[in-house]
Formats: structure tokens, sequence, C-alpha cells
């Protein structure tokens, strides 16, 4: 439990620092969420391949809507239809595990009120 807490608090302070400024839609960012994703969640290469698939996917089309000053609706359900392919994917411990580090790695993506 320590070790989990500890490598949150890190991984909290790392990406809080490197995603400063960075763009949700670009490539090496992707890559970056996508192999700490991988690495944390002992994603199968199965596994791998579609949550990539899915960031891909969706990434550029939620930064499209924050930018455009979409409603916090349409954002939500972009969001929620991501979180839900994941989820899709994903054994129970595996998605307990993404929804604690995605409020870390991917704060754009949280849901608006």
């Amino acid at each position: 439990m320590y070790k989990k807490f500890s490598l949150l608090i890190f991984l909290l302070f790392f990406f809080t620092k490197n995603n400063y400024g960075q763009e949700i839609d670009s490539k090496k960012h992707i890559n970056q969420i996508h192999k700490t994703y991988k690495k944390e969640l002992s994603l199968n290469k199965e596994q791998s391949k579609k949550i990539k698939q899915i960031l891909l996917q969706y990434n550029p089309e939620i930064k499209k809507l924050i930018n455009t000053k979409a409603t916090r609706v349409k954002i939500n359900k972009l969001i929620k239809l991501e979180v839900l392919e994941i989820f899709n994917i994903l054994t129970r411990e595996q998605f307990s595990m993404y929804k604690t580090l995605k409020k870390v790695l991917e704060e754009n993506k949280k849901f608006r009120k």
C-alpha cells in the first residue's frame, strides 16, 4: 500500500511538472501517457495496443472541444465514451488503478461540472 501511495505521489509531481505546456493530442504526450499506463496497469500487448488507439482517437477530439469552448455536456460525453471503451478493455483491478492514474496523468480529461 505504501509503495502504491509513494508511486502515486511521484507520478503526481513528475507529470504535473512535465505536463505543463504540453498538448494533450501531441504524439509525444500520448506516448508518454501510454507508456505509463502500460507499465503501471501491467497491460498485455492487446490491451496496450487498444489503449493507445483510444488515446490517439479521443485526445485530439477532446482538445478540439476544449479549445472551441464547447459545452461541458459535449466534453463530458466524449470523455465518458473514452472511459467506457477503456473500461471494456481492462480488468476490474486495472480499471480501478486506471481511474487513479488518469486523475494524475490526464488532468485535462476531468469531468466538467
